[in-house]
């Protein structure tokens, strides 16, 4: 049965990232066909962009043909307006190498690149030049003629920004898509996050009715057979065999009466009682109170802060003794912190494994030859009561550093 959370635990967010998957995949799929489809119509608005070039030739050859003579300004400038919807913008007439007249406005100077094999047709800041030459004869018989374009590949410039817009509206469906697909992962996980923190209320709950309905048991039984053995100690002869054995009834008595009261205290659900408290004299008093090298830090306590001392007391005096127990020298700090009160617990030992820095919190979990593995989810427990958090990290000078944190109330 234990084996189902852990699968759940793997498989979500593999399915969570499948969805992320299946959404990228999804957008670069439209990515890819919109970009294919712009393509073609870039290619498309060439074909395009000639046809109109060709067309508007042929109606200004036409017009030309239809003229008694050579065209006047006034022929130039119906032209002009005849054609304009269809892109036309300049017209000029020249005559071996004289400009005879022109209607409009020409492009302003800039680099000439041929869009046709013969390079007739040239491209020049946007617009297209034609040079059509040389008309045979026009009707007043005169010769060497040739006429200047300039025309905007409206139709064209139409088709690229429609396929531009296209594009453009896919990027944007496709950065859509990934922000969904990131919402919904990030939402099941903290969906996720949110159903393992309630199994686990659950399990401490059911731990705490079992191990309160134990200690209890225990307590009174253990109590008498804990008093007799004290008894029976003292009735024996010092350095005799039967008084080391009692001595050690008695040794085991305590320890499980000091399991008993882990227990009981593991239990307690009570609220917390809030007071005015100096956390500076607070973490001094509990740090020597535990045997062993411990250096304490407290220049940057603050002068008080509201806080269960009692409880307090009882988690610092835990932290100390496991880090004097891992590598002294110990050394306690505290201090403020934007706005949160810091208490940090190091030593010089081996640190804590990545893989345990979670686990070491969880009831019975130990690493020590003797203990009952409450200390830590006891003091889990009191720094969640004040609305913090508790967690192990590396220690910069090597062992392990346990941090708390306990917000202003």
């Amino acid at each position: 049965m234990p084996i189902a959370p852990m699968r759940a635990r793997r498989v979500a967010p593999l399915a969570g990232w499948s969805v992320v998957a299946a959404f990228v995949l999804i957008g670069l799929a439209l990515i890819a066909t919109v970009w294919t489809t712009r393509s073609s119509v870039v290619r498309a608005s060439d074909a395009v962009r000639r046809g109109q070039a060709l067309a508007i030739e042929q109606a200004v050859r036409a017009d030309l043909a239809d003229l008694e003579g050579a065209p006047t300004q006034p022929d130039l400038e119906a032209m002009l307006r005849a054609h304009a919807n269809e892109g036309l913008r300049y017209l000029a007439m020249v005559e071996r190498g004289t400009m005879i007249g022109q209607a409009g406005s020409a492009i302003g100077t800039g680099s000439a690149e041929p869009i046709t094999a013969n390079g007739r047709i040239t491209e020049i800041d946007g617009r297209l030049r034609i040079q059509v030459r040389p008309f045979r004869r026009l009707r007043d018989g005169r010769r060497d003629w040739r006429v200047i374009i300039e025309l905007e590949p409206v139709q064209a410039d139409e088709l690229k920004s429609a396929a531009t817009l296209s594009l453009g509206i896919g990027a944007l469906a496709t950065a859509f898509l990934l922000g969904v697909a990131i919402v919904l992962v990030r939402r099941e996980a903290r969906r996720n996050a949110e159903e393992r923190e309630r199994e686990r209320e659950r399990r401490l709950a059911s731990l705490g009715e079992m191990s309160a309905v134990l200690a209890h048991e225990i307590k009174n039984p253990l109590a008498s057979l804990k008093g007799n053995a004290q008894l029976l100690s003292k009735m024996l002869p010092v350095g005799e065999k039967p008084r080391a054995k009692a001595d050690r009834v008695v040794d085991e008595a305590v320890r499980l009466e000091q399991l008993t009261n882990d227990l009981l205290r593991f239990v307690r659900t009570g609220e917390i009682r809030r007071a005015p408290t100096d956390p500076g004299a607070l973490v001094r008093e509990a740090a020597e109170s535990v045997p062993g090298e411990v250096v304490i830090d407290i220049a940057r306590a603050p002068a008080n802060w509201l806080l269960d001392p009692g409880r307090i007391r009882e988690v610092i005096v835990n932290l100390v003794d496991n880090a004097v127990a891992a590598g002294p020298p110990a050394r306690a700090t505290v201090r403020s912190q934007n706005g949160r009160l810091v208490i940090e617990v190091a030593d010089r030992g081996t640190g804590v494994p990545e893989e345990d820095r979670e686990k070491i919190f969880e009831p019975f979990f130990t690493g020590k030859t003797q203990g009952t593995g409450l200390g830590l989810a006891i003091a889990r427990r009191v720094i969640e009561q004040h609305g913090g958090t508790i967690g192990v990290f590396d220690n910069p000078g090597g062992g392990a550093l346990f941090r708390a944190e306990i917000p202003e109330s």
